[in-house]
């Protein structure tokens, strides 16, 4: 009988020990999920931040080349809603990890996934649009310190250059911001088969 009580006893010890090391993994996979997902909140506030240096640097170009300031306003408003759903497709509350289960958070990332490749497939075409109105603009402007609108063309040559790199930076922080999410799901569905 001494025994049976004392396989009893190290049974009960050992079930506990293991529910205490479930909770560890538990909350470090909830800490490294949150750390992996800090960049995407830092990319938010980051885009808020650019906003007004963003709207002022096209007030200056839209004088400088003689253009309506409905571009530079249209810029803003395009991206003040382009911010707006960037909070929605890319923000990751950090109370999210603590207060959710795991499936509820897995839910959210994939909404996200599939919100920001809509946000993407709309925003993209709109952002070329408008670069292609502004650069007309830019190269049919009289200029009045130019007589052989060189400066115009240089200036729709730059916008050209700047538009392309900004195109790779926005899909370079796109296809990020989705292998993120992705990795954050890979772990939650590798905890959930472990």
């Amino acid at each position: 009988m001494d025994q049976l009580d004392i396989l009893k006893q190290e049974m009960a010890a050992l079930k506990r020990n293991l529910d205490k090391e479930q909770i560890v993994n538990d909350k470090l996979l909830r800490t490294v999920m949150r750390q992996r997902a800090s960049w995407l909140n830092k990319f938010v506030i980051a885009e808020f931040i650019m906003l007004p240096i963003l709207y002022l640097m096209f007030v200056g170009i839209c004088a400088f080349f003689n253009v309506s300031q409905w571009y530079a306003l249209t810029l803003l408003i395009f991206s003040f809603i382009d911010v707006l759903v960037d909070i929605r497709t890319f923000r990751i509350s950090p109370k999210l990890f603590s207060t959710c289960t795991m499936v509820e958070v897995r839910h959210l990332l994939i909404r996200q996934k599939k919100e920001r490749f809509i946000h993407m497939c709309i925003a993209l075409p709109l952002a070329i649009i408008w670069l292609v109105l502004v650069l007309s603009a830019i190269a049919n402007a009289s200029d009045p310190y130019a007589t052989d609108h060189a400066l115009n063309y240089a200036g729709v040559i730059g916008g050209l250059i700047g538009g392309l790199i900004g195109g790779i930076i926005v899909l370079v922080i796109y296809r990020k911001a989705q292998r993120t999410n992705d990795t954050i799901i890979d772990d939650i569905d590798d905890e959930r088969k472990g």
